[in-house]
């Protein structure tokens, strides 16, 4: 029976052994190479012949045996790839793979490493712009500055050449571009939150996620403090009915800021040879397929929640003007760049209290 580093292995032991390694491989390279796996499986004859002969070069002739050997049970799933074994694998196919392929094994790498950021900012519906576009521009550089981990690369090296490079280039611009839709949103969204405060009194919270690719900004936009009086005689009225947010004219300047969009990915293809455009074409033509659909989304969203934010102002108007008792609203809207949250309180059991004691101060002071 074997030893290895001093251990004694079983045979059950030995096969739980290589599930780890290969488990562990699948979770480093987040699957590719399952997909890898199924390439190799659907080689023509004649292909895996040659496969074999250049991984008996690598491994030597007793590993080039086995692999033959052992082919028909990895196909039919009699027996499953050791981990060494498909690691080896992805060393030695990719680099003859076309480049199509390679841009959607480099597309699984790159979602399962590109680590999504969280960022919080407390601003004023004053100062939104000051506090918050510098953190929307440091989040789209994640993706500018992104590079696959040292550890992949030491075991598979052909991550490093100009295919990869390639694929992650038009990665990044879509990334950049689709972090360019929802942000062309963000100053007739901010626009609009301020009118949408503007028509409801007691706004007790407003809150606005900005979700982009690379990561979630957390905006909460502080609310005017009510003053004493206010407190007591109410934190104001609805203004309208809430039926223009925002004006036409802003709202056709975001979408004429949209009509710019793929310009990155154009700088960025650019930058490819004639082959890596060839070989690469159908990907942008559905990259680009994709980026007018999450246009199309944005818009779509941008339509709703002005609809669903009118609709809510007519409610909490309603709630104002038909009844004197305690309300509560909260609403969440889908938006273009995110989500907004507003939460509106109405509590007259605390304006009776403080008009109590007001008034018992003033009697107490009228005894004396």
């Amino acid at each position: 029976m074997a030893r290895y580093y001093g251990r004694r292995w079983s045979g059950r032991n030995w096969g739980a052994y290589h599930v780890s390694q290969r488990q562990q491989l699948t979770n480093m390279f987040a699957g590719i190479d399952k997909d890898i796996q199924k390439i190799f499986f659907a080689l023509n004859a004649q292909s895996l012949d040659t496969l074999f002969t250049k991984y008996g070069q690598l491994h030597g002739k007793n590993a080039e045996k086995y692999a033959r050997k052992t082919f028909p049970n990895w196909k039919s799933g009699q027996t499953e790839l050791s981990g060494q074994t498909a690691e080896r694998l992805l060393n030695l196919i990719p680099p003859y793979l076309p480049q199509n392929i390679k841009y959607e094994l480099i597309k699984k790498l790159r979602n399962h490493y590109l680590k999504k950021q969280s960022r919080h900012i407390s601003t004023t519906h004053e100062n939104w712009k000051v506090d918050v576009i510098p953190v929307v521009n440091e989040l789209i550089k994640v993706s500018s500055d992104f590079k696959l981990p040292d550890v992949l690369i030491q075991r598979a090296a052909w991550l490093v050449n100009g295919d990869v490079d390639a694929a992650n280039t038009i990665l990044a611009s879509l990334e950049l571009e689709e972090a360019k839709v929802r942000a062309n949103y963000l100053s007739v969204e901010f626009k609009r939150i301020q009118s949408l405060v503007d028509h409801i009194p007691h706004t007790q919270s407003i809150r606005h996620s900005i979700e982009l690719p690379q990561g979630n900004i957390n905006v909460v936009i502080e609310q005017e403090k009510q003053t004493f009086m206010q407190s007591i005689f109410g934190g104001g009225k609805v203004k309208s009915n809430g039926k223009e947010l925002v004006s036409k004219e802003e709202i056709q300047t975001a979408l004429v800021r949209q009509q710019s969009r793929g310009s990155l990915l154009n700088v960025a293809l650019d930058d490819l040879t004639t082959e890596q455009k060839q070989q690469l074409v159908q990907n942008v033509i559905d990259a680009r397929l994709d980026l007018d659909i999450s246009q199309a989304k944005a818009d779509q969203r941008f339509g709703n929640s002005t609809r669903d934010m009118g609709n809510t102002i007519q409610a909490v108007n309603s709630l104002e003007q038909s009844s004197k008792s305690d309300y509560e609203v909260k609403s969440s809207f889908q938006t273009a760049s995110g989500t907004t949250d507003i939460h509106v309180k109405k509590n007259n059991n605390t304006v009776i209290i403080i008009v109590a004691i007001v008034i018992g101060v003033i009697v107490l002071a009228m005894m004396k």
